[in-house]
């Protein structure tokens, strides 16, 4: 009697585990983890120090590549050795410490791989990179770029990057950011599967993340730096204490697969971005949130964009909404902007054609520069004013008199000029 009863007990128990076990996976965040470690660390100037290249696999993986950015100004890197992330279960692999560039402060082409159908599932130190600082102080950002991760299949997988920083000699005297606060960057290449927004994973070009200690009634920015990035900056004023919030901005190849439809006008990037945990950017908890982003000067003259055209548009409740934006300046490749933004979602940046284009060779020609090009028709004119301009009153076809208005005042447009010209050499002819 007591055997059906362990039975039941057992299936009961069964089904409560499969329900909580994929309920549980179901909602973990499928992405692996490659950080800098530590994170962070103080040296003296001309010093020798090494970071861990640590990655966090959700997956099973089967090869790891990245590049390496640092400040060659304070630190240079001596070399780069393996460790053993990929070869815990006893799998042989193949390393590839990269190219080092001390002048440029790279490290190009770092590589590990495993031989077989083997995996590695398990955390892991996956290289140690040996520095040394040299005698100028300051804060040194350490950087990874060009990350893929890759499976059994050889198919790029979801990552999430940690970068990392290093304090030389006396880094306060230098401006020393806030180390509660950090900036990681993630460039993303093939590969297949979802993030946890719901984005194609392949749409995404590069992925910029900051993150920054909120507290009640300050002014929190958020500010980022990735070339391929054209936002700049996101402030809003926090109206609670928040701790840590982080601000994700994904750069798309497309539109984003979280819309349907396209905006109106010339898309220059297709962005998604995101702050904090759903619900958290909502009136309750920030006011006046902003965001700057720059536009090339070249992709304005290319598509003969006027620059008062340029907006930055929100996908919201099914639909594109242009935001307001003004120009807040310019250097010798952008001109910036900022827009009001009353939430995060995916934008665009667009910008409407026009005949009267940004750029100096759409500017029309002043009257001095219609002179110029015309040097006989004008000494023609000057000879033949004075005696004909009592005699003739020109007027268009519709018994108006004819007018300019590309020159103030009393002065005469070039096409005025080249009519009397030519007038007044017929009335000659005929007498």
């Amino acid at each position: 009697m007591r055997l059906p009863d362990r039975r039941s007990n057992f299936s009961l128990y069964l089904i409560v585990f499969l329900f909580l076990s994929t309920t549980l996976i179901g909602t973990t965040s499928a992405e692996t983890i490659i950080s800098i470690s530590p994170r962070e660390q103080a040296i003296e100037e001309n010093e020798s120090f090494t970071i861990n290249i640590y990655i966090e696999p959700d997956t099973p993986i089967s090869g790891v590549q990245f590049d390496f950015i640092f400040n060659s100004s304070l630190v240079n890197v001596n070399n780069i050795q393996e460790k053993k992330a990929l070869s815990q279960t006893g799998a042989t692999t193949i390393f590839n410490a990269g190219s080092i560039d001390n002048s440029k402060g790279t490290v190009t082409g770092v590589y590990s791989l495993i031989l077989g159908k083997n995996t590695a599932t398990e955390p892991g130190t996956l290289s140690a990179i040996n520095l040394v600082s040299n005698s100028l102080p300051g804060v040194c950002k350490l950087q990874l770029s060009n990350v893929i991760v890759s499976n059994s299949s050889g198919k790029a997988v979801p990552v999430t990057i940690v970068n990392g920083s290093v304090n030389v000699g006396d880094a306060e005297s230098t401006g020393r950011s806030d180390n509660s606060s950090g900036t990681s960057t993630e460039k993303r290449s093939g590969g297949g599967g979802g993030i946890d927004n719901g984005e194609n994973y392949e749409n995404i070009k590069l992925k910029e993340v900051s993150r920054v200690f909120v507290s009640k009634e300050t002014v929190v920015s958020y500010r980022f730096e990735a070339s391929e990035n054209p936002v700049s900056y996101i402030n809003y004023t926090a109206l609670k204490n928040a701790g840590f919030i982080t601000t994700t901005i994904e750069v798309l190849e497309n539109t984003s697969g979280l819309v349907s439809g396209k905006p109106g006008g010339i898309v220059y990037k297709n962005l998604n971005i995101w702050v904090g945990k759903n619900g958290y950017s909502t009136e309750e908890n920030i006011r006046n949130p902003v965001i700057g982003f720059r536009v090339s000067k070249t992709w304005l003259e290319e598509n003969r964009i006027q620059v008062s055209t340029v907006k930055l548009n929100r996908y919201h409740l099914n639909a594109w909404n242009p935001l307001p934006t003004v120009k807040t300046g310019e250097d010798s490749e952008y001109i910036f902007f900022e827009s009001e933004a009353p939430g995060f979602s995916p934008f665009v940046i667009t910008g409407q054609s026009s005949q009267f284009a940004y750029g100096p060779e759409n500017r029309l020609p002043d009257l001095k520069e219609k002179l110029e090009t015309e040097p006989v028709v004008k000494e023609t004119f000057e000879a033949n004013l004075s005696s004909e301009k009592e005699k003739e009153t020109v007027r268009s076809e519709d018994g108006q008199e004819s007018r300019t208005s590309q020159a103030p005042g009393s002065g005469i447009s070039g096409t005025g000029i080249l009519f009397l010209a030519a007038l007044t050499s017929f009335k000659r002819n005929r007498k």
